[in-house]
């Protein structure tokens, strides 16, 4: 990140630097020059707060959505936990008696092969 800073830094300056030296070694007069510098500092300016204004606003916004997202994972795990413990409470009567059942099949097929064997 700080790499990216300095490049941007160095971009800046080195485009002011630029439109400086072209400015002044153009032909135009000293007055026409200071009016052009002094309007193309606030279009920077400007320009460089309106950035700094909309990175902040993008910042806080993915501030407040990472906190809401936070939210709503958390609400939607513990609403998940609850229906899968409610669902379990209420197949157990169910799976209790698929258990029997299946212990009074075993016990008919034993009596079954006791009386083939017969």
């Amino acid at each position: 990140m700080s790499n990216r800073k300095s490049l941007f830094l160095g971009l800046i300056i080195g485009g002011f630097s630029g439109a400086a030296i072209a400015l002044l070694a153009s032909p135009k007069y000293n007055q026409e020059l200071k009016d052009t510098l002094s309007e193309n500092s606030k279009k920077v300016k400007e320009t460089l707060g309106a950035l700094k204004t909309e990175s902040i606003h993008l910042k806080n916004q993915v501030i407040e959505t990472s906190k809401e997202g936070a939210i709503i994972l958390k609400d939607f795990t513990k609403d998940l936990k609850t229906s899968v413990d409610t669902w379990k409470k209420e197949i157990e009567p169910n799976t209790n008696k698929i258990v029997d059942e299946l212990k009074n099949i075993e016990e008919s097929i034993q009596q079954l092969e006791k009386v083939t064997k017969a």
